[in-house]
């Protein structure tokens, strides 16, 4: 007599409260994800725009000359220049050393030294600043801003807007502090 071996496998309720289960795991583990990634995108860029502040600041002191960070509608040109909407830097930006001519504040290719061109932000962010910071930032060679006593404000935020900000402080002594959480997208 011989036994047939039955097969076994799952039965559609068993598939289907297994999907269940899998789906009520990626709802709620997806917006974790993304939330995430979005955190990492404006920390990244963050970063950079305080290192080339940082860089700025020390190239000033280096070669006793003031150096200005402008934005630019078009930092990757073979002459960029400083330019754009009025406070938005999500664009782009040059830094570049001034000529010793401090009467125009603008990059001239053949008399000043580029130094970084800042690139635009990553998709989704958008980079403002105050009335401080609108057109440029600049150090004087003693490491300090020329901006007449006042603190330079740039907000970085996404669609998340100001709960999930993050935001540069440039006081006048040239030091920058930063600042997530709870801030003004439009400083």
């Amino acid at each position: 007599m011989k036994h047939h071996k039955r097969s076994r496998g799952f039965t559609i309720p068993e598939i289907i409260i297994t999907l269940g289960i899998i789906a009520i795991v990626l709802s709620t583990a997806v917006p974790s994800i993304s939330s995430m990634i979005k955190d990492n995108r404006l920390a990244s860029q963050l970063n950079s725009m305080v290192t080339h502040i940082h860089i700025a600041r020390a190239e000033a002191a280096k070669r006793d000359v003031r150096v200005i960070m402008c934005r630019s509608s078009s930092p990757n040109a073979t002459n960029p220049t400083c330019g754009g909407s009025e406070k938005v830097w999500t664009d782009g930006y040059i830094v570049f050393a001034d000529d010793g001519n401090y009467s125009n504040n603008w990059y001239d290719p053949g008399t000043d030294t580029l130094l970084i061109r800042g690139q635009p932000a990553s998709s989704g962010i958008e980079i403002l600043t105050n009335s401080v910071w609108n057109r440029n930032l600049e150090f004087n060679p003693g490491g300090t801003t020329h901006e007449d006593g006042y603190v330079a404000i740039m907000s970085l935020c996404d669609d998340r807007k100001s709960d999930n900000g993050r935001q540069i402080q440039v006081g006048p002594n040239g030091i920058s502090k930063m600042f997530s959480g709870s801030i003004s997208c439009t400083p």
